[in-house]
């Protein structure tokens, strides 16, 4: 969704619901969301650091919205110009939002079992992460060939792009089974896993000093935050409320900024990683210098010294796990 317009139809209302926009200025947020994703997912692999289950989650969850939003871009290229080249977007577009979606409110799951069992240990997330495919995965990539199948997306000669059809007079339940229940159910998971969170954290003598847990806190609730609105908005559009143009286009610009809000997240996460990357390459060049200098080897006691000082301790990458585990004890 993007912009909409009220034509009469068969008796009733009929709205036009751009998901592929063609003006610039619709596309600001998109634009934003896929160079912010794009440059995380460039991040990840050039540093190599999605070796962890939980990095593996951030690193699917911005390969999502990448499919979203460059998938948006195409058009400023291709434009489109039949039903069938809509449909084939419309695979694109379902999987991408609804695995993102999902993988949002995964996070919530993932953190509950790292607080539950007070420890970051490889026996519990790596079998979790084969229901985690199943679910923000093959769901969405299976919806996606569903809605190719109903025309979820057809093509629109005024409005010269892709566009989603709502009528006032009956409920589209396609649309409800592809897109508004899957995401629905992803928001009302997440609600109850933060609120089973919240007991899980009061309930523990001390509580995580890891400043990269906000990351699995914050992905939920930007999840409920750009897409609770957007699901009341959809939900009424498919009633027959008559919603001015304006309530539209902002439920859908904050969707549209999912992308740049999880990108922003994990950035300052991943700022802190790659800073403690390159002060760790410099030491290590200096203590470098500083043993070829002396030619001296160095103590046990020494070494071990200088790793510890050298290693960057985060949930997220693949350093120190003991370390990780005392922090929850």
């Amino acid at each position: 969704m993007c912009d909409a317009s009220i034509i009469r139809q068969d008796g009733g209302f009929c709205r036009e619901v751009v998901y592929y926009p063609v003006q610039i200025d619709h596309m600001i947020s998109v634009l934003l969301s896929g160079i912010a994703t794009g440059i995380v997912v460039v991040l990840l692999l050039i540093f190599k650091l999605y070796k962890r289950p939980l990095s593996r989650m951030v690193l699917a969850i911005n390969i999502a919205h990448m499919l979203f939003y460059y998938s948006k871009f195409v058009l400023i290229l291709f434009p489109p110009r039949s039903d069938k080249y809509c449909q084939i977007l419309s695979i694109i577009n379902v999987f991408g939002f609804e695995s993102a979606a999902i993988w949002g409110c995964l996070f919530a799951h993932a953190f509950y079992l790292i607080l539950k069992h007070q420890s970051f240990n490889e026996q519990y997330l790596p079998p979790m992460m084969n229901y985690y495919l199943i679910f923000a995965v093959l769901v969405p990539l299976a919806n996606g060939f569903v809605s190719y199948l109903i025309h979820f997306l057809v093509y629109s000669e005024d409005k010269g792009t892709c566009v989603h059809l709502i009528y006032s007079n009956k409920i589209d339940i396609s649309y409800l089974l592809s897109t508004v229940i899957p995401i629905g159910i992803a928001c009302l998971l997440s609600i109850i896993w933060y609120k089973m969170l919240i007991s899980k954290i009061s309930g523990l003598r001390g509580a995580p000093t890891s400043s990269e847990l906000y990351v699995f806190m914050i992905y939920p609730g930007i999840l409920l935050f750009c897409w609770c609105p957007t699901l009341i908005v959809q939900i009424s559009l498919q009633f027959g409320a008559n919603l001015s143009d304006d309530v539209v286009k902002t439920v859908i610009f904050i969707v549209n900024s999912q992308g740049l809000l999880d990108a922003l997240v994990y950035g300052r996460f991943l700022k802190d990683v790659l800073k403690e990357s390159f002060s760790g390459c410099y030491r290590k060049y200096v203590l470098k210098s500083e043993e070829t200098s002396a030619s001296e080897p160095l103590s046990l006691e020494e070494s071990v010294e200088q790793e510890l000082t050298i290693s960057s301790l985060s949930l997220l990458s693949e350093h120190n796990e003991p370390s990780v585990n005392r922090r929850y004890l």
